[in-house]
């Protein structure tokens, strides 16, 4: 077995007994550790126990080496922790296929962990716990009497919802948006090439491709396991059907799903929280000088203009000080409400600091830009705000400076975006001396 992982796992360790083992296993932190089903001097579902309590050991796949053994020997050692089970005689392609599985999988629980250490140290509070939905889990195979014997016996030990599908229907329902948590595949009844199309099918769809696939044969000679596992499938039950075994590795599979989907959730709102103004929910700086960037280099290789403008709201200050900051911050949000409802889908709107907004229009030239912020101030300005604790509304006004620019070839954009702000900003001030409520447009031939 050690020649066997040799070219996939340089480091390997072997260990005569189980306390042995959990020696080793305590102090190298392994990946994965496999277990025999007999052992000298402990059972084996007593050391996978000890393995998954151990801090040490609790995020390592178990995998255990098993000689026939029975049904409810395989549901044990399963309740006990494994994370899987391969019969002593299945092809080297198929180990390693399962064992490329586990490891993928183990990295992503293992990035959750790290996830959440991280937050701990920064003294972040945990979100709360909370039960997780029912999985529904899709039972595909091309035997109707399976079908229906697989539905009633897992639905009477599970909360989860499971839905037979012959391989055809199953192929129509997941093209056609339709997702599991789980999909089962019976390929003892299944097309070998039915089969593949299926797996590739599910992780191509933006629905269906984080599912997890768990194959079910008694057959472990079947050529097509490994090919499905290294097509996306995410673990096989060599040992045919049984409803406990196969609703214990089914409990597995729903697990490593709602760890990945939380930490998918996760990174989408932090990454989400990081460019974005937690008041107004507009983009921020952050964001903005980076998207600036890219449609600058856009606007050198098409030839176009783009618009960027600075709104700054008119007497801001006196807002705070006469109504309070509860009402200048519903004067923020309204205001960032009408600038993000009348423009283009495309326009990027973002709050640049303070009370002041930053609109960004690609494709769009001088006349144009001009004509769209005048818009802007006019609807602001003919829309009294109302604000907590009073009853009367009150009359808020912006002023607007905008530059339009078409990125040269020779220019550094870096410094092209600098100077759009600049000159931005010179034109809003322009404005505000103007005597506010008004729109500037920088000179076409400003000078650097």
């Amino acid at each position: 077995m050690k020649v066997q992982l040799s070219s996939s796992f340089p480091k390997a360790y072997l260990a005569a007994s189980g306390q042995e083992a959990l020696d080793i296993a305590v102090r190298e932190r392994p990946d994965l550790i496999m277990l025999s089903d007999s052992l000298p001097d402990v059972a084996t579902e007593d050391l996978c126990r000890r393995l998954r309590e151990a801090p040490a050991t609790a995020q390592s796949m178990l995998v255990v080496m098993v000689q026939d053994a029975g049904r409810s020997k395989r549901s044990r050692l399963l309740a006990a922790g494994a994370d899987d089970l391969f019969a002593r005689t299945q092809p080297e392609a198929l180990l390693l296929s399962r064992l490329r599985c586990l490891i993928r999988a183990r990295g992503t629980e293992e990035e959750m962990s790290l996830r959440e250490t991280t937050g701990r140290a920064f003294g972040l509070a945990e979100a709360a716990a909370h039960f997780e939905q029912p999985a529904n889990v899709a039972l595909v195979t091309q035997r109707s009497a399976a079908a229906l014997d697989w539905h009633h016996a897992l639905t009477r030990l599970s909360r989860h919802v499971f839905r037979p599908f012959p391989m055809s229907e199953a192929l129509r329902w997941f093209q056609s948006g339709g997702a599991s948590d789980v999909i089962a595949i019976d390929t003892d009844s299944c097309d070998p090439k039915a089969v593949i199309r299926l797996i590739v099918e599910v992780r191509s769809r933006p629905a269906s491709r984080h599912s997890e696939i768990l194959l079910i044969t008694g057959d472990h000679n079947a050529p097509v396991l490994s090919d499905a596992l290294d097509h996306g499938a995410s673990a096989v039950m060599t040992f045919g059907f049984d409803p406990r075994e196969a609703l214990l590795r089914m409990e597995t599979l729903v697990r490593r799903k709602q760890i990945a989907d939380r930490m998918r959730r996760r990174l989408h709102d932090g990454l989400r929280d990081s460019v974005t103004d937690s008041l107004t929910g507009l983009y921020n700086r952050r964001y903005a000088e980076p998207y600036l960037e890219r449609l600058a280099e856009d606007s050198r290789h098409a030839g176009r203009p783009f618009a960027l403008v600075l709104a700054d709201i008119d007497h801001f200050k006196q807002v705070n000080d006469t109504y309070g900051h509860p009402a200048g911050d519903a004067v923020l949000m309204m205001v960032a409400d009408l600038l993000r409802d009348n423009l283009r889908a495309r326009d990027l709107v973002a709050r640049f600091g303070g009370e002041e907004f930053l609109i960004v229009m690609p494709d769009t030239g001088a006349g144009e830009a001009r004509i769209v912020a005048d818009r802007l101030r006019v609807r602001l300005a003919e829309a009294p705000i109302a604000v907590p604790g009073r009853e009367a509304r009150i009359q808020v006004t912006i002023s607007m400076g905008a530059c339009v620019e078409t990125t040269p070839p020779e220019a550094a954009v870096p410094a092209l975006i600098e100077r759009m702000i600049d000159r931005a900003d010179r034109a809003l001030y322009a404005a505000k001396n103007a005597g506010r409520n008004k729109v500037a447009l920088a000179p076409a031939e400003d000078p650097v």
